[in-house]
């Protein structure tokens, strides 16, 4: 009869850890944030494929550049490696363990005071999470995310560009974890802005993200451990 492969035992013991916190949230729980779903999210590749959109789409030249929720993304180092000028906000300062060359302001966007008249802007998964106690630090504010937005457009030069990554599907908010944008929520949030380039994805249920449609990323089912995505490249109208 064949032989069935072994796994090694720390390959076993991983295995068996990561399906125990699936379940019932232990690392968030230790870190004192709120527990995922039973099963855990499956948004599993969302912020690589958002941040290889953006890198994609960063203008060339030289830029004075803003990161909203800069965190650990590629996409800081990528602008410092085109020429940028960057300063980068968030609550999270481990990217100035790692990079250097730019200015790291740590803060709520809404509260601080920045200089206007940035190229590009850059906001990768981050306005969902504005105004939802519970996260980040965040004090609960329901139009936070509207009110970023149009401080987004105050900063932004007469022909510069935002880079912005949302969830999207029907209308919800799922406290406290994260806004998702539908057909009367997202054109509030683009008030005041046109849409220049834009990219809408849907995930297979544990699976693979694939490119669709506009009609079809908006009217994705409300569903707490998933959602569409929304890229979109926008201008000051």
């Amino acid at each position: 009869m064949p032989t069935v492969p072994s796994i090694p035992i720390g390959q076993a013991i991983g295995q068996f850890a990561k399906r125990v916190d699936s379940n019932f949230g232990i690392r968030a729980w230790l870190r004192g944030e709120p527990r995922p779903p039973k099963g855990g999210f499956d948004l599993a590749g969302e912020k690589i494929i958002d941040w290889g959109w953006i890198c994609v789409n960063l203008p060339e030249g030289r830029k004075r550049a803003l990161e909203i929720g800069c965190g650990e993304s590629p996409v800081l180092p990528a602008m410092l490696a085109r020429g940028y000028e960057v300063t980068g906000v968030d609550f999270d300062t481990r990217i100035t363990q790692e990079v250097s060359g730019f200015t790291f302001i740590h803060g709520d966007f809404n509260q601080l005071q920045l200089q206007p008249a940035f190229d590009v802007i850059v906001a990768c998964s981050a306005i969902e999470h504005f105004g939802l106690e519970g996260r980040y630090g965040s004090t609960y504010a329901p139009d936070a995310d509207l009110k970023a937005m149009q401080k987004i457009r105050s900063l932004l030069s007469y022909d510069g560009v935002v880079l912005l990554t949302v969830p999207v599907g029907i209308d919800t908010v799922h406290k406290p974890w994260h806004r998702v944008y539908g057909r009367e929520r997202l054109p509030q949030l683009l008030e005041g802005f046109e849409v220049e380039k834009a990219r809408f994805l849907a995930k297979q249920p544990r699976g693979p993200w694939y490119e669709t449609s506009a009609n079809e990323a908006l009217d994705h089912p409300i569903v707490l451990e998933r959602y569409a995505l929304g890229e979109l490249m926008l201008k000051r109208k």
